[in-house]
């Protein structure tokens, strides 16, 4: 877990990602493997989203929109 971890950290910081970024991991006799890193989440925020049956699409928009925190 703490490869993925430090994986995850130097990518991000190589890419100068700000926000959510989709790693894809394939781990092989412990030896952790990076298939794909994309500074971009489209695919990984709707399944969050519809996993924890929360709207968050909805409140980053109104984030990005510059509306106030309601609670979410």
């Amino acid at each position: 877990m703490q490869q993925i971890k430090d994986h995850t950290k130097n990518i991000a910081l190589a890419l100068n990602t700000v926000g959510l970024i989709n790693i894809q991991f394939a781990i092989k006799d412990d030896m952790v493997y990076i298939i794909e890193a994309n500074p971009r989440a489209s695919r990984t925020v709707p399944f969050i989203a519809k996993a924890y049956r929360e709207p968050y699409v909805n409140y980053a928009t109104k984030v990005m929109l510059g509306e106030k925190s309601n609670g979410f």
